[in-house]
């Protein structure tokens, strides 16, 4: 499974992966309507950035997880942990409860905010050749590698 690596020593904040993840998400893929979008909330990131105890901003994403607590909770069957590990979720069958919301650990499983009223999480670029946001990441501490969960690092020294 592909899945997001982050060293969060080298993020500087830019915010590069969440207008990229925008981007990617919006109807056509336009940066201006995608910009728009990002404004009114209608499509939001599946990449956000935290802020940590020192003030540092670094993006948090799902981490696709062993065992997804988000999937327990869904009442609808909208979550599913796919075979190649992804944890992925079918817009059709969310009824927006937000139980995934709600059972997330690292509150990665979001409200669209939309009129849709649906749940939206990363998805791993599935139907792209690479992740918007590792593509978008100036500094590189986005990458790409395999496992069974994303992985959060900080590099000491």
């Amino acid at each position: 499974m592909k899945t997001k690596i982050i060293d969060r020593s080298r993020c500087v904040g830019c915010k590069n992966c969440e207008l990229a993840c925008i981007v990617a998400h919006s109807p056509g893929g336009q940066l201006a309507g995608a910009y728009a979008a990002g404004i009114d909330k209608a499509v939001r990131a599946r990449t956000k950035l935290e802020v940590d105890g020192d003030g540092k901003r670094f993006p948090q994403f799902c981490r696709h997880c062993a065992h997804p607590a988000c999937v327990d909770a869904c009442m609808s069957g909208a979550l599913e942990k796919r075979a190649d590990g992804l944890v992925i979720c079918d817009p059709d069958r969310c009824v927006g409860c937000y139980m995934c919301v709600m059972s997330c650990p690292y509150g990665n499983a979001r409200p669209s905010m939309g009129e849709a009223q649906i749940m939206i999480k990363c998805d791993a670029c599935t139907d792209r050749a690479c992740m918007a946001c590792v593509a978008a990441c100036p500094t590189g501490c986005l990458k790409v590698g395999e496992g069974t969960e994303a992985v959060v690092y900080n590099v000491v020294g």
